[in-house]
């Protein structure tokens, strides 16, 4: 099964996220949030993975923080990504699942663009 996000990179080599079709406001806040909150810092993808496997296990997690444009929150029940910027904007919740797969795609898109410049 597809994830929500397709991932590419941009003439400049910025990587991109884009809603998968079908996905909605769904899958447009998570490749949002990609875009513009973990960009291209493998460091930040991979210590919110390693946030969403410890939810998974039912372990205790941080308090939730934010990012250029989003705040996000991981519980063992799962993750709401929030627009901080938009007035009003509603939390979008995501399973554990979901975002997992949208953090290692994202992270291997980051590696590939690397091992491609060198």
């Amino acid at each position: 099964m597809p994830g929500l996000v397709r991932i590419r990179r941009d003439p400049a080599g910025f990587l991109q996220g884009r809603a998968r079709p079908g996905t909605g406001r769904h899958g447009k806040t998570l490749a949002s949030f990609l875009q513009s909150d973990i960009q291209g810092d493998i460091d930040t993808a991979r210590l919110l993975l390693a946030e969403v496997a410890a939810a998974e296990r039912g372990e205790t997690l941080r308090p939730g923080g934010a990012g250029n444009a989003f705040s996000v929150t991981v519980t063992p029940g799962g993750a709401v990504i929030r627009n901080a910027v938009l007035a009003g904007a509603a939390p979008e919740p995501y399973t554990l699942a979901e975002l997992r797969a949208a953090l290692e795609a994202w992270i291997t898109a980051i590696e590939a663009a690397r091992s491609r410049n060198g």
